[in-house]
């Protein structure tokens, strides 16, 4: 039995094949769900713009990412655990935007607080 350092395993006993890529499968409501994701970030960039108008457009670079990767998180796990009932798959996809809602408030909170805070001190 040789030896081997951990940082020059063994060769492998057959080459790793990656899995063969499958469709997302969705439904008209799942399009109807992205398309409402869509008018409120529309609606969220034209309120920003109301601000600085350059805010516009990053508002609706980020929210695309957001509801994008949101969107394609929650079809894959469809995928995975397929569910015909709208309220699960309504729940699914709010289940996959709530990170992100959570993660970005607390951000903007932060980033208020700190505007207020130097306004204060100012």
């Amino acid at each position: 039995m040789a030896m081997h350092d951990i940082y020059d395993p063994p060769p492998a006993p057959e080459a790793w094949q990656p899995p063969e890529p499958e469709p997302l499968n969705f439904t008209a409501g799942d399009l109807a769900w992205l398309a409402a994701l869509c008018a409120l970030l529309f609606a969220a960039a034209a309120v920003a713009g109301t601000v600085e108008p350059i805010l516009t457009l990053l508002v609706m670079i980020g929210g695309a990412l957001v509801i994008l990767e949101s969107w394609f998180t929650a079809l894959g796990f469809l995928h995975r655990r397929p569910s015909k009932l709208f309220k699960h798959r309504w729940t699914i996809f709010l289940a996959a935007l709530l990170p992100w809602l959570v993660g970005l408030g607390i951000a903007a909170a932060l980033m208020l607080g700190l505007f207020l805070i130097s306004d204060w001190a100012g």
